[in-house]
Order: C-alpha cells, then structure tokens, then sequence
C-alpha cells in the first residue's frame, strides 16, 4: 500500500523522489529522520506524522485537510536551545494507535491561503521549520536522505487506508475492535445494517450466516440501492452483501446455510456474535448453543404492529446482550423464545412486518453495545437489555 500509494500520488511521488524517507501507516504519512535541536544544542533526528487525505477511490491523495502536523521527539528547539514555541502547538505524548505514537502537536499556516495546496509544500515548510535551526549547527543536517523506509505491504483488514480514524486521533481507540472473528447471522435488514457498521471497523474477520436469497422486497430494508441486474440471478443475500462489502474490507466469508442446533458449534472460538433472527425456536437453538460455547453474543429484534383504524404503525426494537458465564436463567428472561405460531406477549416479535429505519435503529444499537462491551465507548453501567419504543420516542434500558 505504502509504495502504490506514494507512486500514485505526484506530491508523495516528489517527495521520495527528493529523498524524503516516507512512510505510510494507518492512514497517516510518516516522514523519518527529519532533523532538529534539542534543548542541550545537539542534534537529533524525529518523525513528521500527518494523517493522509484521499480521494473517493482511496488511491491518490488530495490537499492536506489543514495546516497541522504531529511530530515524534524530544521539544525541537532554536539554534540557543530555546522552544520553537512559534510552531509547538502543544506537547503531549499520544498514541495514535498502530505503533504510531507522537510527542509534540505543530501548528503553522503557510501564508496567504493560509491552507497547504499539496503533502509536498505541507512537509517541506516543516522539514524547514525544524531543519534550519539544524543546519546552523550542521549544513548537512536534511531530511533528504535517500533512504528507504523497509516496510511490508498493508495486511490490516481493509482494502484502502483507514484515514478517517488517522484523521480524528481515534486509531488506538479504535484498535480495540480488532478482534479476530465476528459472525452475522441473519443478513435481514437489521443484519445487513450491522455489517455496513461492523465492516468499518478493524474486525478482521466477518462471518455471515443466511440461507435465504436476496429479493425485491429485501431491497427496501437494507442499506446501499443494488443495481436491478445484479439481482436477476437471485443472490443469496450473503453473497450479495459480501460482494460489496469485500470492496472495503477483507475477510468477510459468507456461510450460504441456516444456523440451527446441528450445526451451531462451528461458531466455538468466535470472538463476538450478532443474531438477527425472527423466529422463537431458532432464537432458542442459537442462544442455547452459544451459551454453551461462552461465546458472547448480542440479539435483536423489532416488532412492529398496524392499526388499522387509525392508520398508524407502532413497534419497539430490542438489543439484548449476553456475555459468557452469564446464567442460563437470566438468558431465559431476557430473550422472546415463544412458539413462533402461538399469540402472547412475544409475538410482538413475529408480526414480520420490517421498517427500514427501525432496522437501521436496531442495529445502531446492536453495535453501540458490542463497541461499549469492547472498551471503544465508555460503559459505566453494562445494560443487558435496551428496548426503544416509537410511542414517545423513548428508550429504556435493564441490567441483568
């Protein structure tokens, strides 16, 4: 990715060129061994960070989206030793995640525009910055150095660099979601919207489980608008789903088979799981299975009902989580396992009519509660159950 990339782009590609040791890292550009004084009046050498801005394709990239830039030192300093406090922003050691961690924040507006046109003209002013004080002592001192920097071609989960968590200092955050497997089982409307969400995420495996095709009808109730023929040849809709979304990210395999009893220990050693299913003793037969193996899981499920008279639909969408080691009893509780063809209190679940922004809601949910289970958002109160309810547009949730 690190050489396809600076080939691709004419201001990278001038860089190297000029002898810049360049890198690229998890959406940010890297520029080592760039020179500076330090507070005793020697010299060093640190690292220029800057998270990279692409165009739509994710193969060039385009105008820097602002004048700042992260650096990896010690405090680069005058000439005497004193700070470079025109530039130094602040100093606060960060990790940015991927083993990219940083020391010092710079800040300098070019003239005029005050915007850098190119990743050229933004790294060469700050190669300036701190190089001249450096060659006052040296007039060797350049970042220039014609070497390469050894790296490996990007084997991370995506298909193009990640630079919106580059972008907004969240890749050690998001680091968190780097699990090794995830499943999907039920790639309905609430389970095609979670894989739009987890497949932007650095999951690196994402299993989809669905037996049924993709048809008109799924097409109202999912994300994205398919093209007319490429359903003429009635897809399975995990096949569907992972044809596009292989575009983004690697390792999604779809599993073309209805996960029951018989075969739900194929899922042992899943890191996490999201069960989108509509009907009570299916719900049953995955939530027992999954149990058993202490994989944690998360369940959904909408329900939403017609009156006739006046004209109006009401629901509620449902989120339940269950860790491992979690007592069977509690699970019972928790979840609708209601005979699919029978009238109580959990048919509200089996009404089969589908919304697509309550799908969209419902998996919204789903995955705010496996990134606070994760440790990505904050979660003081690890909810095991949350319900929203469209009749004043309130959500309420329980522990266990």
């Amino acid at each position: 990715m690190s050489a396809a990339l600076i080939s691709r782009s004419p201001d990278l590609r001038r860089l190297d060129e000029e002898g810049f040791e360049l890198e690229i890292r998890a959406g940010f550009l890297l520029v080592h061994a760039v020179p500076y004084v330090k507070r005793d009046g020697t010299l060093a050498r640190g690292v220029l960070v800057c998270p990279l801005t692409l165009d739509p394709s994710g193969e060039t990239t385009v105008a820097p989206a602002d004048h700042t830039v992260f650096f990896a030192g010690e405090t680069p300093c005058h000439r005497d030793g004193s700070p470079l406090v025109s530039i130094i922003n602040n100093s606060d050691h960060r990790d940015l995640g991927n083993e990219v961690q940083v020391d010092h924040y710079f800040s300098s507006k070019p003239e005029g525009t005050g915007r850098y046109e190119s990743f050229y003209d933004k790294i060469v002013a700050y190669e300036g910055h701190l190089g001249r004080p450096a060659r006052s002592h040296d007039a060797t001192a350049n970042a220039r150095t014609g070497r390469k920097v050894v790296t490996t071609e990007d084997s991370g989960p995506f298909q193009y660099p990640d630079t919106a968590s580059a972008r907004y200092g969240v890749g050690a955050v998001s680091g968190k979601l780097a699990l090794g497997r995830v499943a999907i089982i039920g790639l309905g409307g609430t389970g095609s919207y979670e894989l739009d969400l987890v497949a932007k995420t650095p999951v690196r495996e994402i299993h989809l489980y669905d037996d049924d095709q993709f048809l008109n009808h799924n097409v109202f109730r999912a994300p994205g608008a398919p093209e007319s023929a490429s359903m003429k040849g009635f897809p399975t809709k995990v096949g569907h789903f992972a044809s596009i979304y292989s575009r983004m990210h690697r390792g999604i395999v779809p599993h073309p088979v209805r996960v029951t009893a018989t075969n739900v220990d194929e899922l042992a050693g899943f890191d996490f799981v999201f069960v989108c299913v509509d009907s009570g003793s299916a719900r049953r037969a995955i939530a027992e299975g999954l149990h058993r193996l202490s994989v944690p899981f998360i369940d959904t499920g909408i329900g939403v009902g017609l009156d006739a008279d006046k004209n109006e639909l009401d629901g509620c969408a449902r989120v339940t989580f269950v860790p491992p080691g979690c007592d069977w009893s509690v699970v019972e509780r928790l979840l609708p396992f209601g005979d699919d063809d029978e009238d109580g209190e959990d048919d509200v679940y089996n009404k089969g009519i589908q919304i697509a922004d309550l799908n969209a809601l419902n998996a919204t949910l789903a995955v705010l509660r496996w990134k606070r289970w994760a440790g990505f958002y904050r979660d003081a109160r690890g909810e095991a159950n949350s319900a929203y309810m469209v009749e004043g547009n309130m959500l309420s949730n329980r522990g266990s």
